[in-house]
């Protein structure tokens, strides 16, 4: 639409009388003032455009603060408009789109917030569908348009997405302040998707061990901010302790849907289905990592109770191997990790997925970093038969350490802290 249509739809806008509005009346109203919106806010980018061009000609202009002044704003406000200009220079039909009334601001920000962190190569191969995604988002609600814009991104990295998630929990962050004018505690966080995914099915599983039954006196009528409200009762039942320093709350259950191609073979195709919920991502070696933690069949036990060797009867290391891998070794295997026995996870050397048995021979103990060195950094682990430990590092680098000095003591001294 041109300056004198909107004009014109200002003018028709201004006249139309709400008092006698049907439905449809009113609808109508909706779609105009939405495209409307769109075409300010793309005339603020311009604005914003040009004030970046005048800041590299004289330093000592300070856009947002131009922005702050002119608008009343804070200078963290004054920064949006900055942020989507990033996106429309990108992909200059999204922006035309957003002047023409066409895609909408809530639509602009999602592509901002996703395109600012993306490496020159990546952001080059979406800007090539620019055109799609426009047609898109014109076509589609936000939902649907965040799910497309996902799904392009991640064909556009051409990779795992294991630097993305990197990077990500790089930027985790949690930051604590006073609201003086409520007097309220407050607090924001943003969290890698791995973490969120955890944080977010205990937050839920919590709500519902609390007030599956009845919702506290205290609840807001309001459905949305009823669920704000229990949300943080949840957070605090979870981080409240006993007198005894056991501490209250529900253990996280993550359900990942995932397609067995892409979960066996360890990476995406043309019909990946990954969903983890929450609207979250996480690369596929992740999610094979996570696996680890999940019992995916029965542990079957034999006649003595004890069994040292479980083959692939069971993912899970049982509690005898456990006993012995920690007599070996008291915390993560890893030379010169400092990481206790009570932080560590059971990692099996050759792949649980790849037939490698829940043996004690194929199992080691690894803190959470070098578990995850292991899988998405690549490390490749080799145990031989007296527990020699070698690494090898992508570079090609390799450390072998000794055996565990459990074993380096007498067979009568091993069989008492072994069990066999």
């Amino acid at each position: 639409m041109n300056p004198q249509g909107y004009a014109e739809l200002v003018e028709h806008l201004s006249a139309s009388c709400l008092d006698v509005s049907t439905v449809d009346d009113c609808r109508s109203l909706l779609t105009e003032l939405d495209g409307l919106r769109s075409w300010v806010e793309s005339r603020s980018i311009a604005v914003a455009q040009r004030l970046n061009q005048l800041a590299s000609e004289t330093p000592a202009i300070f856009p947002e603060q131009v922005v702050a002044e002119a608008t009343r704003v804070s200078l963290t406000q004054a920064l949006q408009p900055f942020k989507r200009v990033g996106a429309v220079e990108l992909l200059p039909e999204f922006g035309a789109g957003l002047a023409a009334g066409a895609v909408t601001v809530e639509q602009l920000d999602m592509l901002a917030r996703s395109v600012a962190g993306l490496d020159r190569a990546t952001s080059d191969r979406l800007s090539e569908r620019d055109a799609f995604l426009t047609h898109v988002a014109a076509r589609t609600t936000s939902t649907q348009f965040a799910r497309t814009l996902r799904d392009e991104i991640r064909r556009a990295r051409r990779d795992d997405g294991i630097d993305r998630l990197e990077q990500q929990r790089r930027n985790t962050r949690l930051r604590t302040w006073i609201d003086h004018e409520t007097g309220m505690w407050c607090l924001r966080g943003e969290f890698d998707p791995e973490t969120g995914a955890v944080l977010h099915n205990r937050l839920h599983n919590a709500i519902e061990a609390l007030f599956h039954d009845a919702a506290p006196e205290t609840s807001p009528t309001d459905p949305i901010e009823k669920q704000h409200h229990l949300r943080a009762l949840a957070l605090a039942a979870i981080t409240a302790t006993t007198s005894n320093g056991r501490r209250h709350g529900t253990t996280a259950d993550v359900t990942v849907l995932i397609d067995a191609k892409t979960f066996l073979d360890g990476c995406a195709h043309d019909e990946t289905v990954i969903d983890i919920g929450a609207g979250l991502e996480l690369p596929v070696e992740t999610i094979r990592r996570m696996a680890c933690h999940a019992d995916f069949t029965p542990i079957i036990v034999g006649a003595d109770g004890v069994h040292m060797e479980l083959g692939q009867t069971t993912r899970l290391a049982n509690r005898e191997q456990r006993r012995a891998l920690r007599a070996m070794y008291h915390g993560c295997a890893i030379p010169g990790c400092t990481v206790v026995w009570d932080y560590v996870t059971i990692h099996h050397i050759t792949y649980f997925r790849n037939r490698g048995p829940t043996d004690i021979a194929n199992l080691l103990p690894l803190c959470h970093k070098h578990h995850h060195l292991a899988h998405e950094g690549r490390w490749v682990l080799t145990l031989d038969a007296a527990r020699r430990l070698t690494i090898t590092r992508p570079d090609g680098t390799r450390t072998t350490t000794d055996p565990p000095q459990v074993l380096a003591r007498s067979p009568a001294r091993r069989r008492e802290l072994v069990p066999c």
